[in-house]
Formats: structure tokens, C-alpha cells, sequence
């Protein structure tokens, strides 16, 4: 009697969403693991494995899978993605790695955040430096707008002068520091944004800035966590920050911290405790007074909030409730922050997918991709080809057929998989 398939979570990894696709598309074909393997020229153990999520495909592998199954170029595009969860995997296998995120190089610094003394941050004054604070607003609103692909380069040419700055204006270097983290994450390079951030979050520290320290810990290092794959890390970097701060917080730096902490749950399954913190979030950005706020979260508003439930509420399962937050954060979105809008409609797209409703995900789909094409961001290309993989089990359909070849004429780097051994 043969072994019972193992049950994969789709939305868990691209491993798990590729080894999904592949047992699908054998079965569709009336195929054996041993007769894939056969085709494939390798072992049916190795396609066994495969299909469970328990070993990482080279590329080659991919390819053949892709050309033997007939999957149209579907499963070739998740290549650029399962470079960067092998990366992941083997940081996190390494012991004493630097090459990439590492969920325990947080704990030193988050306990000495702890310990720190604490100052109240609305009272925080940087020194005199009004031409590098243009600057640092001026990348941001770029950043939003084009990618950190291309805003990137500019921001490290700021960081050159990091040491002097972190002293005459430490909130400044903070803030410099948290862009190159956020743009780190959004080149795919996880390690790079973990450094920054850990490096924003020492001088936080040291200028005794815990508000700020604590959305660092909240917000970036949690974020990347949950972005890495470590719900469980991100939900105690989210509970000690919220700790850390409940003397100092101010409601709209409580509610972004709450949104992660409810990201964290979902993520995890545990539905009571997302909505239970969903629900503190809104009610702390009901309180909040943007003069009783400290500039660096003016950004964190309805559309913000809008999104993390729509992630909560996808991760969850909760499809409707996934749309219905995901359309909202898109009509609140300002038009100059094109990657949110890219990555907002892709998710939107792809829940409407995972609820075959697919003419109406395909018109969806379309607007996530005329925003992605405008943007140099791994992130946003990263939403664009999962939304494509989940729409390919309808590629018979004329709606599939025709935004699949959309993508490909808006975005044809997606239709042209790094090569073997290199990393996105």
C-alpha cells in the first residue's frame, strides 16, 4: 500500500506551493511518482521529496519538471523565488553564518533595547541637519514610488557618512538606516536588511531613543522575521516591543506594532489572538493625533491597516474578508505608493484565485501587474509571479490565458529565470 501524500500548505513557502504544483500536475496526467521520476531521469524517492516540501529543486530540475508536465513556463517562474528560500534555508542551517537573516542574532540586542534607559521621543530633537532630512524624505517618497532598485544606490551613498551623523543626529542615522533595511528587504537581501536594521537599532539604543527602538524591533526585525518564514520569532520581537514601550508608545507606533503581532498569529494559525490584536490596533489608530506622533510613523494610517488585515485575513483563509481588506487598502492608498498598490492587488488577485473567481482575479491581476511594471522591486515581482503560479491550474481558461501573456509582455524579466547557481 502506498504512503499517504503529505498534506502541504501552499501559502506556507514556494517549496510548499511548488511541490503542490507538481503533485497536481502528475496527477493530472495520470502519473506515478516512479513514472515522473522515469521521465525525469531521476529516483521517485527524489520526486517523493520533492512533492513534500523535504528537498529543494536545482534549477535543472525545475525546468524538466516544467517541460515534462506541460506546466508553460508556470513552474520555470518560481525559480528566482526558491533561490532565495534556499538561501534562507541554508543560513539558517549554518551555525554561525552572517550571510543571511539569522532569527537569533536578534536577542542580544533587543535585551540590551530592555535594559536601556528611555527618553520620550516626542521630545526628541536631532541636531541641526535640515539638507540630509530632505534628503532621507525625499528617498522615502521615492522609495514608495519606483522601487529600491532604484533608490538604493542613492541611500548608500548617505550611509557613507553614517558614523558622523549617528552622533550629531542620531535619530537621522535611525532613520537612514531603517530605509536601507526596508530597501535590503525589497532587493530579496534579507542578511544585508537584518544588518541594517541591528545597526539602527544600536544607535536607537545608545541615544537612548526607546520609541523608536521599539518599533525598530516591532516593525522591521518582526516584519523580516514573518518574511523569512518565523512567525514565532516575530511574535515575541512584537510582544517585547509592545512591552518595552507601554509607558513611552504613542497609539499610531502601538497600532503598527499590534498589526505585526496579529501577522504573526495568522501566520501561525491562531485566529482568536489575530483578532484580538487586530482589534487593539484599531482602536490605538482610532486614539491616535498626528501632532502627538513622532514624524517617522506619519506614514501608518487606515491603508496600512487595511493591508496587514488583508495579509492577516489571507493567511488565515478567510478569503472574503482578504479582498474586502485588500480592495479597501487599495482605494486608501496615495497613487505615489506604486509598490503597495502592486503587492495589495497581487494578494488581492490571488485570493480571488484561491476562491475561483477567476475572471474577476484576472482583471485584478492585471492592475497588479501594470503596477509591478513600474517598479524595480524584488517583493512586488515576488507577489506578481506566486499570483501567476496560482492562476496556472486555469490556464485552459481564454481570462488566464490572455493575463498570463500580459505579464509577459509588461514584465519579461519574469519570463527569464536566473540561471543555474545564481541568486536573485
Amino acid at each position: 500500500m502506498g504512503q499517504t501524500p503529505k498534506q502541504l500548505q501552499p501559502a506556507r513557502s514556494v517549496l510548499h506551493f511548488f511541490g503542490a504544483e507538481v503533485r497536481r500536475l502528475r496527477l493530472a496526467r495520470g502519473m506515478s511518482q516512479a513514472d515522473l521520476g522515469a521521465a525525469l531521469f531521476v529516483h521517485k524517492d527524489l520526486v517523493r521529496k520533492i512533492e513534500s516540501a523535504e528537498r529543494m529543486p536545482i534549477d535543472d530540475l525545475v525546468d524538466a519538471c516544467d517541460r515534462v508536465l506541460g506546466a508553460g513556463g508556470g513552474l520555470c517562474r518560481l525559480i528566482p523565488i526558491l533561490h532565495r528560500e534556499r538561501v534562507l534555508r541554508l543560513t539558517r542551517d549554518t551555525v554561525g553564518t552572517t550571510a543571511g537573516f539569522r532569527s537569533e542574532a536578534t536577542d542580544r540586542p533587543v535585551l540590551d533595547w530592555l535594559l536601556s534607559t528611555t527618553r520620550d521621543a516626542r521630545r526628541a530633537r536631532d541636531g541641526d541637519d535640515r539638507s540630509t532630512a530632505d534628503r532621507l524624505r525625499d528617498l522615502r517618497g521615492a522609495d514608495h514610488q519606483h522601487g529600491a532598485g532604484s533608490t538604493y544606490p542613492d541611500l548608500a551613498d548617505v550611509l557613507t557618512d553614517l558614523d558622523d551623523l549617528s552622533i550629531r543626529a542620531p535619530q537621522l542615522a535611525t532613520g537612514c538606516l531603517e530605509l536601507a533595511g526596508y530597501d535590503a528587504v525589497d532587493l530579496g537581501d534579507d542578511g544585508l536588511a537584518q544588518q541594517h536594521y541591528l545597526r539602527a537599532l544600536e544607535i536607537a539604543t545608545r541615544s537612548a531613543d526607546r520609541l523608536y527602538g521599539g518599533y525598530l524591533i516591532a516593525v522591521s526585525l518582526a516584519h523580516l522575521a514573518l518574511h523569512c518564514g518565523d512567525p514565532d520569532q516575530a511574535a515575541r520581537l512584537a510582544a517585547a516591543a509592545l512591552r518595552g514601550t507601554e509607558h513611552a508608545s504613542t497609539p499610531a507606533v502601538r497600532a503598527a506594532c499590534r498589526t505585526v503581532l496579529a501577522r504573526a498569529h495568522a501566520r501561525r494559525g491562531d485566529e482568536p489572538a489575530c483578532a484580538t490584536a487586530l482589534l487593539q490596533a484599531e482602536a490605538d489608530l482610532a486614539r491616535s493625533r498626528p501632532g502627538d506622533e513622532p514624524a517617522w510613523i506619519g506614514y501608518f494610517g487606515e491603508a496600512d491597516l487595511a493591508d496587514e488585515k488583508a495579509h492577516c485575513f489571507f493567511d488565515l483563509g478567510l478569503h472574503e474578508l482578504a479582498q474586502r481588506e485588500a480592495t479597501r487598502a487599495v482605494d486608501l492608498l496615495e497613487p505615489h505608493r506604486v509598490r503597495r498598490l502592486a503587492i495589495d492587488a497581487a494578494l488581492h488577485a490571488t485570493s480571488l484565485a484561491r476562491s475561483r473567481q477567476i475572471e474577476h482575479a484576472c482583471v485584478v491581476a492585471r492592475q497588479a501587474i501594470d503596477h509591478a511594471a513600474t517598479v524595480a522591486s524584488f517583493r512586488a515581482a515576488h507577489r506578481i509571479v506566486l499570483m501567476l503560479a496560482e492562476l496556472q491550474p486555469d490556464l485552459d481558461q481564454p481570462e488566464v490565458q490572455a493575463v498570463t501573456e500580459y505579464a509577459r509582455l509588461r514584465l519579461p524579466v519574469l519570463f527569464s529565470p536566473a540561471p543555474p547557481g545564481r541568486r536573485p
